[in-house]
C-alpha cells in the first residue's frame, strides 16, 4: 500500500515565542499514512497538531526534517495542493452567500470553470447530502449544514487527501453521526484522511489508527487493537445496596455504569475473575454477565499523556 503521508525526523521551534525563550512545538515526528486509512491525530491543546498541520499545508516550514506528499518533496508545488482538501476548525463563509456559491468560489480557485465546476458542484453537494439546501443563504444554515458544506467546499477539487481539524465538535449526536458515515465513505473510495480532534469517541468509533502528540513528542501510535488493552473486565449485576458497593469499591471493583437496577461493575486489573466474582456472591449481589473490557480510547489518551507529563515532572 502506498503511502502519502510521510515525516521523517521533523521539527518546529518558534524562536523566542515562549518569554523570549525559543519553543520547540515539534520534535523529531515520524509520521507514515497509506492510502485509503483515516489517520486519528491527537493531542492537548498545544501539543503540536496545528504546526503539523500548518506544515502539510505549506503555510509555515519546518525547521528541520522532511515532509514527502505522494511521494513529492515539493509539498509547495500546485501538483500537491490541488491533491489535498482541508477543513479547518470553525470554518468562516460569508453568510450572505448560497451554498453552491461558496462551492463555485472555491472551485474557481482550484482552476475549474464551465462544466466542470458544475459537474463538481453538483457532486460534492450530492456527497455531503446538501442537495435540498444548496440556494439557501448560509446564514439560515445550521451549524451541522456548515459543517456539510465545509467538508463539500474541502472535496471540490476531488483531493486524494483530506485533512480535517475538529470536523464533529459542536454537532448534535445526529449530525456526528452523518458526517462520521461520509467520511467513512470517503475512506473506502480510496480517500485518505487526517482527522485531529478532541472528540476522542468519534476518532475510535471511525479510525483505523491514532497517533498521540505531548508537548511536540508522538508518544505512540498505531490500530485500536494494538494499542487498547483488555487487562480488566466488567461484571453486570442487580441488587446491590450502596454499602455493598462501597466496600467493593474499596476491594477495586467499581461503578462503571448504572441502568434502573441493572449496574456494570468494572473490576481492576489485578483481580482474577475469580476472585471478583466470590466477592460480589459474599455481598448476595445476583450475578448477569461477566466479560473482558477493553479501555476506551479516551483512557489511554489519559494513561498516554499522563505518563509523559510525570515523565516531564521527574525530568524537571
Amino acid at each position: 500500500m502506498s503511502v502519502v503521508i510521510e515525516t521523517k525526523n521533523l521539527n518546529k521551534i518558534y524562536e523566542g515565542a515562549r518569554r523570549r525563550q525559543d519553543l520547540h512545538a515539534l520534535k523529531d515526528l515520524n509520521l507514515s499514512i497509506p492510502a485509503g486509512e483515516i489517520f486519528g491525530y491527537l493531542g492537548p491543546n498545544g501539543s503540536g497538531k496545528t504546526t503539523t498541520i500548518k506544515m502539510l499545508l505549506s503555510l509555515i516550514f519546518p525547521t528541520s526534517g522532511e515532509i514527502r506528499i505522494l511521494g513529492s518533496k515539493d509539498i509547495s508545488s500546485a501538483k500537491v495542493k490541488r491533491s489535498i482538501g482541508y477543513l479547518p476548525e470553525g470554518a468562516y463563509y460569508p453568510d450572505f452567500l448560497r451554498g453552491e456559491e461558496i462551492l463555485e468560489y472555491y472551485g474557481k480557485l482550484y482552476g475549474l470553470t464551465g462544466k466542470d465546476l458544475k459537474r463538481r458542484v453538483d457532486a460534492v453537494i450530492d456527497v455531503v447530502g446538501m442537495s435540498h439546501a444548496r440556494n439557501r443563504l448560509l446564514r439560515g444554515y445550521s451549524k451541522g449544514m456548515r459543517q456539510r458544506i465545509g467538508l463539500a467546499q474541502a472535496l471540490i477539487s476531488d483531493p486524494q487527501i483530506l485533512i480535517l481539524d475538529e470536523p464533529t465538535t459542536g454537532l448534535d449526536p445526529i449530525a456526528r453521526k452523518e458526517i462520521r458515515d461520509i467520511l467513512a465513505q470517503l475512506r473506502d473510495q480510496g480517500k485518505t484522511l487526517l482527522i485531529s480532534s478532541h472528540e476522542l469517541l468519534e476518532v475510535e468509533l471511525i479510525s483505523d489508527r491514532v497517533g498521540i502528540l505531548f508537548e511536540g513528542v508522538l508518544q505512540t501510535m498505531g490500530t485500536l487493537n494494538e494499542l487498547l488493552t483488555e487487562r480488566e473486565f466488567s461484571i453486570e449485576v442487580t441488587g446491590a445496596t450502596e454499602a455493598a458497593l462501597s466496600r467493593l469499591a474499596e476491594k477495586g471493583i467499581s461503578v462503571e455504569d448504572r441502568v434502573g437496577d441493572k449496574l456494570k461493575l468494572r473490576v481492576a486489573e489485578g483481580h482474577s475473575s475469580y476472585e471478583a466474582l466470590e466477592l460480589c456472591r459474599a455481598e448476595n449481589l445476583n450475578l448477569h454477565s461477566v466479560a473482558p473490557r477493553r479501555e476506551t480510547l479516551e483512557e489511554l489518551f489519559v494513561r498516554v499523556v499522563g505518563a509523559a507529563e510525570a515523565k516531564r515532572r521527574q525530568a524537571a
